[in-house]
């Protein structure tokens, strides 16, 4: 499984900077949105990657082997 992940800023209606951690998986085209939150941290986005890691190798994807 081949997939991209992008961090990426948005805009709400009121104004508020939000950041956005995302991954798009290339074979089906589906995109998770893993997360978002007005004060990233490393280590905040890194716990979320891993959980992604965890839930796909729960789901028997080969990406968590």
């Amino acid at each position: 499984m081949l997939l991209a992940c992008d961090f990426f800023e948005v805009s709400t209606v009121r104004g508020i900077r939000m950041y956005a951690l995302a991954v798009i998986e290339h074979s089906s085209g589906r995109i998770r949105v893993l997360g978002a939150t007005a004060h990233p941290t490393a280590a905040r986005f890194s716990q979320t990657a891993k959980k992604l890691v965890m839930d796909l190798d729960d789901a028997g994807s080969p990406c968590g082997s």
